[in-house]
């Protein structure tokens, strides 16, 4: 993955942060939580033995052996172990004159090498090859032809490769070029899609089972997607490949729930083919949450980027001299005791993130609360396998703990949650309405104000056209803003505010935590009010960023939340946000 130049008004819902929550995930304010008095919550009574164990998601990751030889990075990355790689060779390398295939340099010869090892392949092909239309992405009947010989090759020489990616980010604009990188996005589709059936072809001609998956694009563009499995020619694809790096983990769920509204996206096998994180205090814990959480939703693959530092500011699971970074350990551990199951989804609430691998293994992290384990059954790792002391557990947003039991961990034989006074969140239950649902949400919801009419956003797919989000969003079909995510709002020109919003389910004190600042270098937050019931009672002073931590008495019924308007540009206007509720009866002290 390399960065893009995307417009303004796109670029300021990609900035990358921490991941998206699932449409079920949408907090109900009348759920026990909010009446309860007891020091402890126990989480639901959800034993791991309910697990149905499926095919495990393959753990992988990226390397870029083809672009460039090293045998002592080549042995570390088989000692890691790597077992699922992600990979490609390069046409132009193989083939100088038009039939005539030469595999003779370590670069092109490396599958032979995997088979050896019971390693198999994801092959990534998306670049042309100069006998064919210049070296450009390849577009013409005689290019595609040649293309298919190509992969007849490959795939009867290689048995390693059990997968075909074709293309790379073909959404953007850095891995094509030519004809394709020129057209709209409608004819671009149509380009991929003849790469793909190409594809296809090939491989039957070898009587090959390769699965031949595309797509593959960088985010979660479902506007994009949509279009192109409408299309006849997606009846070649075997998957999809998404490389989903501007969607935080947590927002999976609500953010993939969207792409698969698509009929044909309901069970075609997803492949996350690129992951990672800029961050290398947190990538650990980042690959592992991203693991847990896409294995739980069913996806086939994820491969961690990059295998080997790359110099672009992602963390390597392998530094230049072949030793192993804290991100690599974690995913030798994930590797050595997750990926032997499919993960299941224990989740208990919103904000608690629990996934089961097998009977006796959990991955769990979430809003800060108090950790029990039953000590002579249960033992506690951090995401790269270090042992934790019991008397210091706790859940953390962006820390993953794993715990693993003797035999079956469950509530609350096992594990107790400590007490939890977080009642609704922004973030963790920001969800996107299906299309003709117009009914005031149960949960966090966003509104535009007109003449004193509150109007719901729409969810819209992402990357439907130019210059817009490249992942789900809410907004209008008939305006380019207002825009909100699930950590960023832009309000419209046209509207009298933007309401971010939670709905009251009873009467009582509650603490509202309201966090602000703008989303751009130099820019000053727009007008922001806390509001009770529509109107006003606080408003947040003009600055860089702001934080608001205040004791509201609300009534069954009403709404309590925050208006943004409009400040001269999108730029200006733009506020990276989060809002969360607590009642701090739940948890007296």
């Amino acid at each position: 993955m390399k960065p893009y130049a995307i417009p303004l008004a796109a670029a300021l819902s990609l900035a990358k942060s921490s991941p998206l929550a699932a449409p079920s995930q949408s907090i109900n304010m009348a759920k026990d939580a909010l009446t309860s008095s007891a020091p402890a919550v126990e989480a639901p009574r959800l034993s791991a033995n309910d697990v149905q164990p499926t095919e495990p998601m393959r753990l992988g990751a990226a390397s870029n052996f083809s672009q460039g030889w090293n045998e002592a990075l080549f042995q570390s990355a088989l000692a890691l172990p790597l077992t699922n790689w992600r990979d490609s060779i390069r046409w132009a390398d193989v083939e100088k004159t038009p039939g005539h295939y030469e595999f003779t340099t370590p670069m092109t010869s490396y599958p032979a090498r995997l088979a050896t090892r019971n390693a198999r392949l994801t092959l990534t092909l998306n670049w042309g090859n100069p006998l064919y239309d210049a070296g450009q992405t390849p577009h013409s009947t005689e290019a595609l032809a040649a293309f298919a010989n190509f992969v007849t090759e490959l795939v009867r020489r290689y048995p390693a490769i059990d997968t075909l990616e074709i293309g790379n980010e073909i959404n953007g604009n850095n891995f094509v070029n030519g004809v394709v990188r020129e057209s709209s996005l409608a004819q671009r589709r149509r380009y991929h899609l003849a790469m793909v059936r190409a594809a296809a072809e090939g491989v039957r001609a070898a009587g090959s089972k390769v699965r031949v998956i595309g797509g593959s694009v960088h985010s979660l563009p479902a506007g994009f997607l949509w279009p192109l499995l409408d299309s006849p020619g997606a009846k070649d694809l075997a998957g999809l490949a998404l490389h989903p790096y501007t969607t935080p983990i947590d927002q999976l769920p609500s953010q993939i729930g969207v792409l698969r509204r698509h009929p044909l996206l309901r069970n075609m096998p997803l492949h996350v083919t690129e992951f990672g994180s800029v961050d290398p205090a947190s990538a650990a814990d980042d690959l592992v949450r991203s693991y847990a959480t896409l294995s739980s939703l069913g996806f086939s693959e994820m491969d961690w980027y990059p295998l080997n530092d790359r110099g672009d500011g992602f963390v390597p699971l392998l530094r230049r001299d072949g030793s192993i970074t804290e991100v690599g350990r974690a995913f030798r551990f994930a590797n050595d005791r997750l990926a032997r199951f499919r993960a299941s989804n224990l989740s208990p609430d919103p904000f608690t993130f629990i996934h089961a691998f097998g009977p006796d293994l959990w991955a769990l992290w979430g809003a800060p609360r108090k950790v029990w384990i039953d000590t002579a059954e249960v033992t506690a790792f951090d995401a790269t396998g270090n042992a934790l002391a019991p008397e210091q557990l706790a859940l953390d947003e962006t820390r993953v703990l794993i715990l693993q039991g003797r035999r079956k961990l469950a509530f609350p034989e096992s594990v107790k949650l400590g007490c939890l006074s977080l009642i609704a969140d922004s973030f963790l239950g920001f969800s996107y309405p299906a299309k003709g649902i117009r009914s005031v949400p149960t949960g966090f919801a966003s509104f535009t104000l007109n003449a004193q009419h509150t109007v719901p956003l729409e969810t819209l797919p992402g990357q439907q056209g130019d210059g817009v989000p490249w992942t789900p969003y809410l907004g209008r079909t008939t305006a380019a803003f207002p825009r909100v995510s699930a950590d960023l709002a832009i309000p419209g020109p046209s509207d009298d505010a933007l309401l971010l919003e939670f709905p009251a389910a009873r009467t009582g004190m509650l603490r509202i935590v309201g966090e602000f600042s703008a989303a751009n270098p130099g820019a000053q937050l727009p007008s922001i009010s806390l509001q009770v019931n529509g109107r006003d009672i606080q408003p947040l002073p003009s600055s860089k960023s702001s934080t608001i931590n205040r004791r509201v008495d609300v009534q069954k019924g009403g709404t309590l939340g925050f208006a943004i308007r409009w400040n001269r540009t999108a730029r200006d206007s733009a506020v990276k946000y989060r809002i969360r509720l607590f009642d701090d009866a739940v948890c007296p002290v």
